[in-house]
């Protein structure tokens, strides 16, 4: 049976009193298991250019096996970039799972993209028990989101695209429940074909900048 999209009083409890945050992970290339982690500012510019189609994503899953985000085609994506080491990114993957589970049969997938040790992220995986998709990388996951228009690699971000790939807005910081709410009623209206892509596109992205979409 179809499960429903989440409504913002479904969510909001699972992040009560949770701060917000953003991190910059500095990586560096000589050593790319060496990562100096900064607080970043929400004034500060991430983004120069957005691409309009999702780059080519392969990279291991959790068995070590190749796996393409392309394989996802035919329904919406929610492309979300994390790391172990990155609290925000922590705090919003029960708000993910929840999505996760309660997404409908043309809904979308949440997958997520480790920026992170593949030894690590199984072992946290385990012990969480998400169980949406998750690929892993290091130097690999970092490469593609350079393909993002980052000025700095700042985690988390969320990429939300259309059922074949067509990016409608990246969410760069923490995502919390009003405005996942927000997204997935853009996706829902989407869906049902009460607006088109480029209307949803409109009201993610001003979600993203924090913006009325009226």
């Amino acid at each position: 049976m179809a499960k429903s999209f989440l409504s913002a009083s479904s969510v909001v409890a699972i992040v009560a009193g949770l701060s917000a945050g953003l991190f910059l992970a500095n990586y560096l290339r000589d050593s790319v298991n060496k990562i100096e982690v900064h607080e970043l500012g929400a004034e500060a510019a991430l983004l120069s250019d957005i691409p309009k189609q999702l780059p080519p994503i392969t990279l291991p899953d959790l068995e070590g096996q190749s796996r393409s985000v392309s394989e996802w085609y035919g329904r919406p994506l929610i492309v979300n970039f994390w790391a172990t080491w990155c609290a925000p990114c922590r705090r919003e993957m029960p708000l993910l799972q929840l999505t996760h589970e309660m997404a409908s049969e043309n809904g979308p997938i949440v997958i997520g993209i480790a920026v992170d040790r593949l030894d690590d992220v199984r072992s946290y995986i385990a012990e969480s028990g998400y169980t949406y998709p998750i690929l892993t990388g290091q130097q690999e996951a970092l490469d593609i989101t350079e393909l993002f228009g980052f000025e700095f690699l700042g985690l988390p971000f969320t990429v939300f695209t259309t059922d074949t790939g067509d990016i409608l807005a990246v969410h760069v910081g923490e995502l919390h429940a009003a405005q996942l709410n927000q997204y997935l009623t853009a996706y829902k209206l989407l869906i049902t074909k009460e607006i088109d892509a480029a209307e949803a596109a409109r009201q993610m992205s001003a979600v993203a900048n924090g913006t009325p979409a009226g």
